[in-house]
């Protein structure tokens, strides 16, 4: 009788009180995501020893979720390069990085990979020109911690095998 009483009691309570109710079926809150968790974008200035100066932007997307607990990030960016002459020359760059595990207190991330490239030159007003090409990219870089900020600065090294045919050095940050 007890039993029936006390369940009787709760079953009221839980139909006066519907937020009491709700608060039971609500899923626990989940922790704020890190800065590696989420997807970032940044600016960047490159320097290759065939190109010269460039411009570019990249984005950077975890892909922790296609490999629980491995530390892959994908990277693509876009890379436009003045080596003078009337010379157009860009690049496209997809890579897959692996993020090395540091101890918490280092202000350093660094990472090693590799992906895919697609370099295109050409020369202005001579039609047929351009020429593009596909390729290899391995590369190693670091982040770096700021405190109190949410930009990531960067800088990587980038070897390109076939396509660009060349050593980039990048430099820039993620927001």
């Amino acid at each position: 009788m007890r039993k029936c009483i006390g369940s009787a009691l709760l079953l009221v309570m839980l139909a006066t009180y519907p937020a009491l109710g709700a608060a039971q079926r609500r899923a626990a809150a989940r922790p704020a995501a890190r800065s590696a968790d989420r997807p970032s974008f940044g600016l960047q200035l490159d320097w290759g020893n065939d190109p010269n100066f460039g411009i570019g932007g990249r984005g950077v997307f975890p892909l922790g979720s296609l490999v629980p607990g491995t530390p892959l990030d994908g990277i693509v960016s876009f890379d436009y390069f003045f080596p003078g002459n009337s010379v157009h020359y860009w690049e496209i760059n997809g890579n897959v990085v692996y993020r090395f595990r540091m101890p918490r207190a280092s202000s350093l991330g660094p990472y090693a990979g590799a992906g895919l490239n697609i370099a295109h030159a050409s020369l202005s007003g001579v039609s047929g020109s351009g020429a593009t090409q596909a390729g290899l990219n391995l590369l190693g870089g670091t982040t770096f911690k700021v405190k109190r900020s949410n930009l990531i600065p960067f800088v990587e090294g980038r070897g390109e095998l076939g396509g660009g045919k060349t050593f980039i050095l990048t430099g820039g940050v993620r927001f």
